[in-house]
């Protein structure tokens, strides 16, 4: 069994990394990993509570338990809708202090990082809440993936354009 490559997108929020994952997925007929921190707020935590670091582990752990279930399942690649690194970052925009408990998690490599660019339009969800950092968060974002050793790239425009950018970076990969 040929292991499948594995591709982790990247972004501050609304920079339309979900839009991408499942478009991609769609194109190359295989999976993708949706991230665990958008359901897990929504229905798994009381509105308002403060956010713990037990729950970044937790968030961390299950996102990369689930992608590492779905590479048995996927075809050829799979696209993953962000990874710990930025459940890290969340953990310290959150509560002030750098993540610990998943350090394995976060070094975790891929066989291509996708950045989405800032281009996209920030939209208020009821979730997302961290437009004033965006910039910031984008920059460390892209150290990141400059630093991951791992081949990387930033997309900008649309999503037609973006999955045109990824193909040609990810078909000489997949060949």
């Amino acid at each position: 069994m040929i292991p499948v490559k594995r591709v982790c997108l990247l972004g501050a929020e609304s920079t339309g990394k979900s839009t991408l994952a499942e478009a991609l997925a769609r194109r190359y007929g295989t999976l993708w990993n949706p991230e665990y921190g958008r359901p897990y707020t929504q229905v798994g935590r009381p509105r308002g509570a403060p956010w713990t670091s037990w729950e970044f582990t937790h968030i961390a752990r299950i996102h990369c338990w689930y992608e590492d279930f779905l590479a048995t399942l996927a075809s050829r690649v799979l696209f993953s809708d962000t990874d710990a690194f930025t459940t890290a970052v969340f953990h310290e925009v959150y509560l002030g202090v750098p993540a610990t408990g998943f350090e394995e998690l976060v070094a975790r490599s891929y066989d291509l990082f996708v950045v989405c660019g800032l281009d996209v339009p920030w939209r208020h969800d009821g979730i997302r809440e961290f437009e004033d950092q965006r910039r910031a968060m984008h920059e460390r974002y892209l150290e990141h993936a400059r630093s991951s050793g791992s081949p990387w790239m930033l997309v900008e425009g649309p999503v037609d354009a973006r999955l045109e950018a990824v193909g040609q970076t990810l078909g000489p990969l997949l060949d």
